[in-house]
C-alpha cells in the first residue's frame, strides 16, 4: 500500500506543477482513475442494466418455484444463460477500486502538510475565517457545503444505481429508503469523524463521472439476448 500512496501522491504533485491547485489536482486525479476504471466500470453497468431488464422473467420464476429454492436457483442460471447476463458483473469493478481508494485515503491523510496550505473555491477564503464551524479553511479541515454536496451526488448515484424495473413492491420500497439513508448516514459520518476536505472532493468528482457514465449506459440500447425479454 505504501507503494499505491507514494505513487498517488506523485501523480497529486505533477498534476499540481501543471494547474498551480491541489483541489483542481485532485479533481484531475478523480478524472484519470475514473478513465483508468472506465472499461470494468462500463461491464458493471451493462450488468445492472441487464438484470433491470430480466427482472420481471426473475419476479416470475421466484413466485413459480418459492416452495423450492433449489429449482428457482437452477431455474435462475438458466435465465441469466439464455440472455446472456451476468449476475456476478457489478463485482470487479469494487474489487479493483478498494486498493485505489484505499491508497487515496492513505495519501491524503499523510501528507496534512500539503493541504493544509491548499486552498479551492471558497475553501480557505474570508468565509472560512468568518464561519469556521462551517466553512474549511485548507483543504485538510472539514467543510460542510462540500459534504453536502458529496452528499447529495451519494443520493444521485444511488438513484441512478437502483433496480427500477424491479416488480417486487417490497424490494422498489428497500431500495428507494436505501437510496435516501445511505447517503445522510455516509455525510453525517464523515462529518463527525472529520474527514479533510480533499478526500470529499475525490469522492465528489468521482460520484459525478460515475453519474454521467450511468445515465450513459442506462440509455444506451440494451443488448439483443436482453431486448428479447421485452419481446416475448
Amino acid at each position: 500500500m505504501q507503494i499505491i500512496e507514494n505513487y498517488l501522491m506523485m501523480i497529486i504533485d505533477q498534476l499540481y506543477a501543471f494547474t498551480g491547485n491541489y483541489g483542481v489536482s485532485v479533481l484531475l486525479l478523480a478524472a484519470l482513475i475514473k478513465l483508468a476504471l472506465y472499461i470494468p466500470t462500463q461491464q458493471q453497468y451493462k450488468s445492472m442494466k441487464d438484470m433491470q431488464a430480466i427482472q420481471p422473467e426473475m419476479k416470475k420464476l421466484q413466485d413459480r418455484y418459492k416452495s423450492d429454492p433449489q429449482k428457482m436457483n437452477t431455474e435462475m442460471m438458466l435465465l441469466y444463460k439464455k440472455h446472456k447476463v451476468n449476475p456476478l458483473g457489478g463485482c470487479l469493478p469494487l474489487l479493483i477500486q478498494m486498493p485505489i481508494l484505499w491508497g487515496i485515503w492513505k495519501t491524503i491523510t499523510s501528507y496534512q502538510a500539503v493541504f493544509g496550505k491548499a486552498y479551492f473555491l471558497w475553501i480557505g477564503t474570508p468565509l472560512s475565517f468568518k464561519y469556521p464551524e462551517i466553512f474549511a479553511r485548507n483543504l485538510a479541515g472539514h467543510d460542510l457545503p462540500l459534504l453536502l454536496f458529496y452528499g447529495f451526488s451519494m443520493y444521485l448515484t444511488q438513484k441512478t444505481s437502483t433496480t427500477t424495473a424491479s416488480t417486487d413492491p417490497a424490494t422498489v420500497k428497500t431500495q428507494q429508503m436505501m437510496s435516501t439513508f445511505m447517503p445522510i448516514l455516509f455525510t453525517y459520518m464523515m462529518w463527525q469523524w472529520k474527514f479533510p476536505c480533499a478526500l470529499i472532493l475525490y469522492w465528489l468528482a468521482f460520484n459525478i463521472f460515475s453519474i454521467f457514465q450511468q445515465v450513459a449506459i442506462m440509455k444506451s440500447p440494451p443488448a439483443k439476448a436482453v431486448e428479447d425479454v421485452k419481446e416475448n
